[in-house]
């Protein structure tokens, strides 16, 4: 009788340590979620920069955001999906895709490797480097919509190719004519704009291979590609305008261009006409 009672015992046992394990990864769940939500929304920057990811509490939802705190999209394609988060006692991180007709596909997935108030580390199963996270300063300002890509307009030069063609070769030309320059060369020149279009930054892709020979005629080229006036890259519905990295070519040769010849002539010209009002005085 004894023995009955005793055996009978060990199911209603392992039930209740069941019942401990899964309230225990409840909790544990539960805690992860509370770090990484706040509760109700947390805004976790990239170690980078502001660009940075949301993640909310109500439909565990996953949300990419820009240095505006703009939604942020890979592709037009995702804008029609939402994202939500998974996360279980392993700390295995899963990120869904869905819409109304899709159903929730798995998107990314990795593990937690730190997880704290201020600092949240992934490693992506796609990716060799971890991915830090720090706890954004502003957990404030909400997220805007996403900015349309159909909207979006680059930064243009505020004079003609010809324009700009005519100046550069106008100083290339100086510089050839005495002997501070080579005679062909390709340049290529990067710059940054900030918000209003200004220059900020200008260098060249690749460092001219006789730099140290032309020194002078390079620094100068390179302010004058500094000074040069760009209306900046905008929003044209939201009016907002952006940083960005623009590249320049330059091509200069021996040979006599168009640009050269017209400037010659009208040179001949002006100096005719001189000579027939002298004359004629």
């Amino acid at each position: 009788m004894c023995i009955c009672i005793f055996l009978s015992f060990i199911p209603l046992v392992l039930w209740g340590q069941g019942k401990v394990n899964k309230q225990s990864r409840g909790q544990k769940v539960a805690g992860y979620i509370s770090l990484l939500t706040a509760d109700s929304i947390k805004y976790w920057d990239y170690e980078s920069g502001r660009r940075g990811v949301a993640l909310q509490k109500q439909g565990c939802e996953y949300m990419k955001y820009d240095e505006r705190r703009h939604r942020e999209y890979v592709t037009l394609t995702c804008m029609g999906f939402l994202t939500s988060f998974s996360i279980d006692e392993r700390k295995k991180l899963k990120v869904f895709r869905y819409n109304s007709v899709s159903p929730a596909k798995l998107h990314w997935k990795g593990d937690i490797l730190k997880l704290t108030e201020d600092t949240l580390i992934v490693k992506w199963e796609d990716s060799y480097a971890n991915l830090l996270f720090i706890k954004s300063k502003d957990q404030s300002s909400p997220l805007k919509p996403a900015l349309s890509l159909y909207n979006r307009r680059f930064p243009e030069m505020g004079m003609s190719k010809d324009t700009l063609r005519e100046m550069a070769y106008s100083l290339y030309c100086t510089y050839r004519e005495k002997k501070a320059c080579p005679d062909t060369m390709l340049l290529v020149v990067k710059l940054k704009l900030n918000e209003e279009g200004k220059v900020v930054m200008a260098k060249y892709k690749c460092t001219p291979p006789d730099s140290a020979t032309y020194a002078d005629f390079y620094n100068v080229f390179l302010s004058f590609v500094k000074s040069l006036p760009f209306t900046p890259e905008r929003d044209i519905e939201t009016k907002e305008t952006f940083e960005s990295t623009i590249i320049l070519p330059f091509s200069f040769f021996a040979k006599e261009s168009w640009a050269e010849i017209f400037r010659r002539e009208l040179r001949q010209k002006r100096q005719a006409i001189s000579k027939e009002k002298s004359t004629a005085k």
